[in-house]
């Protein structure tokens, strides 16, 4: 995880792929239950974005050893979750 401070504040946390995240929605609720499947990446429409899985979808492709189905997410709506 990419971790260090920022004009004195502490930079938005980037899961690392894999880690368990959580993510808010448009109603502005936080959901639980997602795993990041890929690093920071560049999107047009919404800036940074970390592509996730529900965490059954991440598992299923992990045992079956095949690429998870997800979705990308905003970073700055999304925060890791520490086990």
């Amino acid at each position: 995880m990419v971790r260090g401070r920022f004009f004195g504040k502490e930079p938005p946390r980037v899961p690392d792929p894999g880690q368990r995240v959580r993510l808010l929605g448009a109603d502005d609720k936080w959901r639980m239950g997602f795993r990041a499947i890929s690093g920071p990446l560049s999107d047009d429409s919404y800036g940074v974005v970390v592509w996730v899985a529900e965490e059954e979808e991440w598992e299923t492709a992990t045992l079956k050893r095949r690429a998870p189905v997800g979705m990308a997410w905003p970073l700055d709506r999304m925060e890791v979750v520490e086990d």
